[in-house]
């Protein structure tokens, strides 16, 4: 009995075919960079078209005049994110805007700017979910920019007493700006709902 074993077919080992990740040099292809540099500004304008910014660069003049009484002054670029977040809030009716950045960038400055300009606008108090190790830390930049701010902090075993005690009050109107400053941890810890079934 024989066997008949077939060896593959050699690979030519040409300069060709040394580097498999090698780019392709056909006339077709374009390293992303070379795509940006020939078609970005179209790109660009496509963008724009299809999700034009609500916000144009032109602070509305009764915003500025909140910005310019808080105790702490924003750098421009602080500025620039409150009245874009308060341009898609309050202008576009958007529930939600999303300020991210580094640490140390001013987001809680930010935030609060923020809600000193929702107030100005009739939203007279401000829920703030923090982590439970910067609770005091929004206190206490609350109180360093917003003159006359109110801040109750909900972080601690008698959250759950305090929050029924603050509900009583609701119907209270808000004679300042008031804040409300949450650790998200005992958001989890229990409630007073009620289910909607028994």
């Amino acid at each position: 009995m024989t066997t008949t074993i077939e060896a593959a077919p050699a690979v030519p080992t040409s300069s060709d075919t040394d580097d498999l990740f090698a780019p392709e040099t056909s006339g077709l292809s374009l390293t992303l960079q070379d795509f940006v540099t020939e078609f970005g500004d179209e790109l660009l304008d496509s963008l724009n078209r299809a999700n034009p910014p609500v916000y144009d660069g032109i602070p509305r003049p009764s915003r500025q005049l909140v910005l310019a009484g808080l105790k702490r002054k924003l750098f421009s670029a602080q500025a620039e994110i409150v009245h874009a977040a308060a341009e898609l809030l309050i202008n576009e009716g958007e529930r939600a805007a999303i300020v991210n950045g580094e640490m140390g960038t001013g987001k809680t400055t930010v935030g609060i700017a923020l809600a000193a300009v929702l107030n100005a606008e009739g939203y007279r108090r401000t829920l703030v979910l923090s982590p439970p190790h910067l609770v005091y830390k929004w206190r206490r930049e609350i109180l360093e920019t917003v003159a006359g701010a109110k801040v109750w902090v909900l972080n601690g075993p008698d959250t759950l007493i305090k929050l029924i005690k603050l509900r009583e009050q609701l119907g209270v109107p808000a004679n300042s700006q008031e804040f409300f400053v949450l650790g998200r941890v005992r958001m989890r810890m229990g409630f007073h709902w009620k289910p909607v079934f028994t």
